[in-house]
């Protein structure tokens, strides 16, 4: 296993094959950070895992020369998340890793987040995946999200603590219904049972889908308080859409609320998940969109929702061009 300059290894108990995949689309400013604060693990025994989606910023050249302890998996064009991270997690099945951790590449980590997170995992065979606190860069004492919470009930994802400062008030171990894709541990051993990420959420909600099927399979899900994470809030997800990123986002993430339902939901939970969504997401976003009179976005929201009840559901291996998106 490759280990990093300024590393130095910890209790042999936690001497799991482990590797850190991260995501990244034109994303060359962004990296620097995050790799630094992976080089200084105190957790040795990890492979870093770049899955470049056709960046052409130099990501790649800066990767080659900066960082060569990292392994480049270099895609041709932005396939998206869902797909892209999916070549990189077959790719950790196949080599036999034992613990996957997906993270973005807009943060950096502390110097024992993987130490935590593994500590976190082993307490119970049952946990299929482990999150870290996460903050907002640009205030690095305000939650982005310390546990996160889903049901089909409601239709509505929260992050546990969203924009409060942190003063430990979210410490205590609890369990949670919503894993984040900003920063995960996984369980290779889970993802045999539970399955890939939903390639046909292409992004935005495939992580609540997941949760979802981690905890039908009788996984549960597992909050580590002590493993930290700093996000630059939006940066990625703007830098993959491109161009009319707004209206993608609103397009994709009012479609896959009903993919979720459309897969996922009892009948008998269909009429508050329905109630749920036409507030909080149709009403509240139409009202947005009006008036900041971005009537693509607008448009878009409609779009999804009647591409969301029209599309033929697909388990796994689905895919959309981003050509089509914009």
């Amino acid at each position: 296993m490759n280990t990093v300059p300024g590393q130095s290894k910890v209790d042999s108990a936690l001497k799991q094959k482990c590797v850190v995949a991260i995501l990244n689309y034109n994303g060359k400013d962004l990296l620097g950070e995050c790799l630094d604060s992976l080089a200084v693990q105190t957790f040795a025994h990890f492979e870093t895992l770049i899955i470049d989606n056709g960046s052409t910023d130099g990501s790649k050249e800066l990767l080659a020369t900066g960082y060569p302890w990292v392994k480049l998996l270099a895609l041709e064009k932005n396939l998206g998340f869902s797909p892209a991270y999916n070549i990189g997690i077959r790719e950790a099945l196949e080599r036999g890793f034992e613990f996957i951790v997906l993270l973005n590449n807009d943060t950096w980590v502390a110097q024992d987040f993987l130490a935590e997170l593994l500590k976190a995992i082993q307490e119970d065979d049952r946990i299929g995946a482990v999150c870290p606190k996460i903050y907002f860069a640009s205030e690095p004492e305000r939650i982005w999200y310390a546990g996160g919470d889903f049901s089909l009930w409601t239709c509505r994802p929260r992050h546990r603590g969203w924009k409060e400062l942190d003063r430990g008030q979210f410490d205590s171990a609890r369990p949670i219904t919503l894993a984040t894709g900003c920063g995960m541990l996984v369980r290779c051993s889970a993802l045999r049972e539970v399955g890939l990420l939903d390639e046909q959420f292409w992004a935005y909600l495939e992580d609540v889908e997941w949760s979802v099927r981690f905890l039908k399979t009788g996984y549960r899900l597992a909050f580590a308080s002590k493993a930290r994470v700093w996000h630059c809030d939006g940066r990625t997800s703007v830098r993959s859409l491109g161009a009319g990123s707004q209206a993608i986002r609103q397009y994709l993430s009012t479609r896959n609320t009903i993919l979720l339902a459309r897969k996922h939901a009892r009948w008998w939970q269909l009429p508050t998940y329905c109630g749920g969504f036409l507030v909080n997401h149709i009403a509240f976003y139409t009202a947005l969109r009006l008036w900041h009179r971005d009537f693509k976005a607008l448009l878009a929201i409609y779009r999804g929702l009647w591409e969301g009840l029209r599309m033929p559901l697909i388990a796994r291996g689905w895919k959309v061009e981003h050509d089509a998106l914009v």
